[in-house]
């Protein structure tokens, strides 16, 4: 039987802090004692886990006090002013947040990928470990076995996110404009820098040199992963107009000469992958199918007739689930469960 933990969730009431909840309860992770913490104007309610309520406290200086694992389910500069205190106090600290994601001694973690990178922590029983974008996730679990077979030579991918990618701000403010729009009424922009419902825009994130947040933040997030020093992929990224889920259009050359079946064939024994590639049947992945599954959904897979050995997917991804919460799960079992 594994040790019962005590658990903290900063963030619980967000988003992703809920769907860490579910997947703890789900996959019925050794929690002892649970302690859920959130901001100040959500301080007081109440969450339902395992059947009973627990109130959510405000955040304080030494919250960690006798949590083994902590959960950050917060925005980075929460993640900064609070994580390390509880590192230093002998916790677990697994964050969502882009935060740490790209400091070298943190490790960036899928762990069907890169386990290994959390043997420090594991021993130790300490530590940061961070998780990645939803969509760098999506990708390493879809190349990180046509890397070791084939290698990669080039990837273009176009991504697009569900307002969820925003928060529960952005969730609320696409819902309000939906309404908005019904109701013929004026709409309100805030979270977004414009109209979010039935809408489609190349940013997500702000802008440097050209290039946005999120587009970054994937570019270098995955060769970290893959454990390389650079990978030759450039990314575009786009809001559309639904709440929730993140897909991919991805087009890669490899190295060494790879046919359509051998890359079938990889992707449909890698763990965390799903194949769903029946266009005959008019059956590959959409982001409603990808929804509250644990694995990343891939389809439309076909040759790419422009380059000697290059092909193009489909990937599909419950951002919420897979994508943040279920794979801080995955990392907390692979440190306190897994022998």
């Amino acid at each position: 039987m594994p040790e019962k933990i005590n658990v903290a969730v900063v963030g619980a009431t967000g988003l992703v802090g809920r769907e860490l909840l579910n997947a703890l309860a789900e996959r019925k992770f050794p929690v002892s004692e649970l302690t859920l913490f959130a901001s100040w104007n959500t301080a007081g309610e109440l969450i339902e886990y395992q059947g009973e309520p627990v109130r959510v406290h405000a955040v304080e200086a030494d919250y960690y006090q006798g949590s083994k694992l902590v959960f950050f389910c917060t925005h980075p500069l929460v993640s900064r002013d609070l994580a390390e205190s509880a590192v230093k106090n002998g916790a677990v600290v697994i964050d969502a947040s882009r935060a740490f994601r790209l400091y070298k001694e943190v490790p960036l973690v899928v762990p069907e990928v890169n386990a290994e990178a959390l043997a420090e922590v594991k021993e130790k029983r300490a530590g940061l470990v961070a998780t990645p974008a939803p969509v760098a996730t999506a990708l390493a679990l879809a190349l990180a076995p046509v890397q070791r077979a084939f290698g990669i030579k080039r990837v273009i991918a176009a991504s697009t996110h569900g307002s969820t990618s925003a928060g529960r701000a952005g969730f609320e403010e696409h819902q309000q404009q939906t309404i908005s729009i019904f109701n013929q009424q004026e709409l309100e922009i805030q979270k977004f820098n414009r109209q979010t419902a039935f809408n489609t825009f190349p940013q997500v994130g702000p802008f440097t040199a050209g290039i946005s947040e999120e587009e970054s933040d994937i570019e270098q997030e995955l060769p970290k992963i893959l454990g390389l020093k650079s990978f030759p992929i450039t990314v575009t990224a786009a809001y559309v107009p639904i709440f929730c889920g993140a897909s991919a259009a991805v087009n890669v050359e490899t190295e060494k000469p790879a046919t359509l079946s051998e890359v079938r064939e990889l992707l449909e024994e890698a763990p965390g992958v799903l194949v769903f590639d029946r266009p005959e049947a008019e059956e590959y992945p959409d982001t409603l199918l990808a929804m509250a599954r644990e694995e990343v959904l891939v389809g439309r897979l076909r040759k790419d007739r422009t380059a000697e050995s290059a092909f193009s997917l489909w990937i599909s991804l419950d951002n919420l689930r897979k994508g943040s919460a279920l794979n801080m799960v995955q990392i907390a079992e692979a440190i306190f469960v897994s022998n």
